[in-house]
């Protein structure tokens, strides 16, 4: 395993283990429950009305936009994983050069 696979499964198993944290730490409040709620109530009425073309469009703007956000979310956390490792290595030689 070269140091690029081993950044990899680091980062998937830290975010992972981050998002299980998240949601253990800061559940979602009742208003929230209920917002999301009459969201997905919206939702599917919206989709109930469109034909199946209309359907696959709005699917696909859905997905599309999900894509993006999970994309930059993981981005930014990727940075934040090589800027940590980074700043450890770089008190590890200040260190040692002492």
């Amino acid at each position: 395993m070269d140091e690029k696979d081993f950044m990899e499964l680091l980062i998937t198993e830290r975010m992972g283990m981050h998002c299980e944290k998240f949601k253990e730490d800061y559940p979602p409040t009742p208003e929230q429950l209920e917002a999301a709620e009459k969201a997905n109530i919206a939702h599917d009425k919206v989709f109930s009305i469109l034909d199946a073309e209309h359907r696959k469009l709005l699917e696909f703007c859905e997905d599309a936009g999900f894509e993006s956000s999970s994309r930059e979310n993981e981005y930014y956390y990727r940075a934040g994983i090589k800027d940590g490792v980074n700043l450890d290595r770089l008190v590890k030689q200040m260190k040692s050069t002492d």
